[in-house]
């Protein structure tokens, strides 16, 4: 056969691979012209009368797959006693070449590879195909401009050859042991070999991809028993770079029974990519925060409390976990209080002291005659002094402090305190800390959205909401400064400038991080999205928040009103449903939300807390420097986190229980 250098109209250029089945040479198709990978079986298998047909039959189901992941077969044949298979050539080396050389591959490499195999196996598996032999040696890797290109080769070769006189003959194991699925290795459970049987091989390569080498090494019976009985080794074991997340998805994907592996190779692969994204995120986010937790450690040597709690704050923003940083917080605010308690001076000890023994004499002379006084003393009938103020019923009390709602009573021991009735929207209650009054708005659900604005406002969908307060005016500067001067926020941006500074007026130069500090501060937090929106929009779902008429400025302050913000509260007709003042105009107002373009589409349908991750942070409600065409209620507006102009301000909210 060599001396000839020709099989059939195959001219032999060289030979490319050769296995225990098969020697595969690149070949010249001398009547089309084109080079072709010629796979060329061993002479003994023409011994066998029934395997020419079987392996004419698998090899048309092969060339009948058309993916761009599984290698085009063109015709088989026999030539010179010789059976033979005609494929796509292609240039690049095998994934098992590829792992002796570089050895265990990072996920980041390994991945785009395993995706691709799996693509091929779930097109194959739906087209009723099963390869049997998936394994390194059968994929081969391309670099080019678009990246890696895997493909999969070899279908069907591993059926045509069961049952075959020459497997006996030659005393050799179908198959590849290595990768043997366990209801592979076992003859007697052929009949239950399918798909499952490809997926635990993809996950054998994906183990070796990732670890470097097979979790049950060796091509004899005793691995195929390991297979079946032995549990897999742990992939960390190996290569303790490998995350938690990308090991439960490789053993899921060996376990022994064939129903508890993944339903489709893709979603195996998918698995994998959330480790990857997840990784990745870890990596950018501990990028973020190790710096600041840095600054962190250095305020905290230097006893900078108030700095400590600030930069705090912007690390809880992105993980609430971090290291020892609510440890440091609480250190910090001990550290505050402490130093805010004066220490009371030698002389007052003295006067308090003089005075405290001036009253016991007092008491010893005048204590008989106080208490006949007393006793002749008519009696009086006590009253109770009952200011309203917004009520929750016992399921819906806060944490401490809270709007607990109840009414100021002093009653008498003899009298039953009154019921707690349910909030309703007129309730409103004042936060201690910043005597900021907060509105209540009851539970309920509206639609979320408008068809007559921009992309990111659709689709609109259904959003329901628990119960929740909302400030019913936006911070102020004079409530900013309490923050500031409690040490706990920075100072706010334009600060200096005399239209925007007035102690009514809303604060404004504040980044998100300052407004998520300073709603931590009061014990509350930023709302979301959707709760501002149904804080404005009501049920009803209204344009604005005092209904659908056309903006006008007594109802909102925007551009063409006046060239500066106006105090809190100052336009009560353009309060919302809920009693909610200053949501369209006057500032932007800064939400929890991270900005999505594309959220709405898989938003979900009850309280929505917005994306997981993200660049920018959303704003809502327009300002006094945009038209009249940035009030409606539905409207998204998103800067970065750390933006700080002179129209952004915001407001905070809190639940109900």
């Amino acid at each position: 056969m060599t001396e000839s250098k020709r099989i059939g109209k195959y001219e032999i250029l060289d030979e490319i691979g050769r296995g225990g089945f098969a020697v595969v040479y690149r070949a010249r198709d001398t009547s089309l012209d084109r080079i072709v990978a010629l796979k060329v079986l061993h002479p003994y298998w023409t011994n066998d009368p029934g395997f020419a047909a079987r392996f004419r039959r698998e090899a048309r189901a092969a060339a009948g797959l058309r993916h761009p992941h599984v290698v085009t077969v063109y015709e088989t044949g026999e030539a010179e006693g010789q059976l033979y298979i005609a494929m796509e050539y292609l240039p690049g080396r095998t994934l098992q070449e590829l792992l002796e050389a570089e050895g265990a591959l990072p996920l980041e490499t390994a991945l785009p590879i395993l995706e691709q195999v799996a693509q091929a196996l779930d097109y194959a598996h739906g087209q009723g195909v099963v390869h049997r032999d998936v394994k390194p040696g059968n994929v081969i890797v391309e670099e080019e401009e678009r990246g890696v290109q895997a493909t999969l080769t070899d279908f069907g070769l591993v059926k045509a050859m069961e049952g075959s006189a020459a497997l006996t003959s030659q005393g050799t194991l179908l198959g590849s042991p290595e990768y043997m699925a366990p209801e592979q290795a076992d003859p007697e459970r052929a009949a239950e070999v399918g798909p499952a049987a490809d997926r635990y091989a993809l996950g054998i390569v994906a183990y070796q991809s990732l670890t470097g080498r097979v979790p049950f090494p060796g091509n004899t019976p005793a691995t195929l028993n390991a297979h079946e009985h032995k549990p897999v080794p742990s992939p960390r074991s190996f290569h303790p770079q490998i995350s938690g997340a990308v090991e439960a998805a490789l053993l899921k994907m060996l376990a022994k029974a064939p129903a508890d592996r993944f339903a489709a190779a893709c979603a195996f692969a998918a698995r994998l990519r959330q480790a990857r994204l997840a990784a990745d995120e870890a990596r950018r986010r501990e990028a973020q925060l190790a710096p600041l937790y840095d600054r962190l450690q250095a305020a905290a040597a230097q006893k900078d409390w108030a700095e400590v709690l600030a930069l705090g704050g912007r690390i809880q923003a992105l993980d609430p976990a971090y290291r020892d940083v609510a440890g440091r917080m609480e250190q910090a605010r001990r550290e505050l209080r402490r130093g805010r308690r004066r220490p009371v001076p030698a002389w007052a000890w003295g006067v308090g002291g003089a005075v405290v023994l001036g009253v016991m004499v007092l008491l010893v002379v005048f204590g008989s005659r106080w208490n006949e006084w007393l006793v002749q003393r008519p009696a009086e009938t006590p009253t109770i002094t009952r200011t309203h103020t917004p009520t929750l019923t016992p399921t819906m009390v806060p944490s401490t402090p809270a709007p607990t709602g109840t009414p100021t009573d002093t009653p008498t021991p003899t009298e039953t305190p009154t019921r707690v009735p349910t909030p309703t929207p007129a309730d409103t209650w004042v936060r201690p800390a910043d005597e900021m009054v907060m509105v209540y708005v009851p539970a309920g659900s509206f639609e979320m959205g408008s068809t007559d604005g921009h992309s990111d406002e659709q689709p609109v969908h259904t959003v329901a909401l628990n119960a929740f307060w909302i400030d019913r005016t936006e911070v102020s500067n004079a409530q900013y400064a309490l923050c500031v001067g409690d040490g706990v926020c920075d100072e706010a941006g334009f600060v200096n400038d005399a239209d925007l500074n007035g102690d009514d007026y809303p604060v404004v130069g504040v980044s998100w991080y300052d407004a998520d500090i300073y709603c931590k501060w009061v014990d509350a937090r930023l709302p979301t999205e959707a709760e501002w929106e149904y804080a404005a929009r009501g049920p009803e779902g209204h344009i604005y928040p005092w209904g659908n008429r056309d903006p006008t400025c007594d109802l909102a302050q925007y551009s063409g009103c006046s060239e500066r913000t106006v105090p809190v509260g100052s336009l009560p007709d353009g309060a919302s449903w809920c009693e909610a003042l200053d949501l369209a105009g006057n500032v932007w107002e800064w939400v929890a939300d991270w900005y999505d373009e594309d959220y709405y589409e898989r938003s979900l349908s009850g309280n929505p807390m917005g994306p997981e991750e993200g660049e920018h942070r959303v704003l809502r409600g327009g300002s006094w420097l945009g038209g009249p065409g940035g009030l409606r209620s539905a409207i998204r507006n998103w800067i970065h986190l750390d933006g700080r102009n002179s129209s952004n301000g915001f407001r905070c909210a809190r639940g109900s229980q």
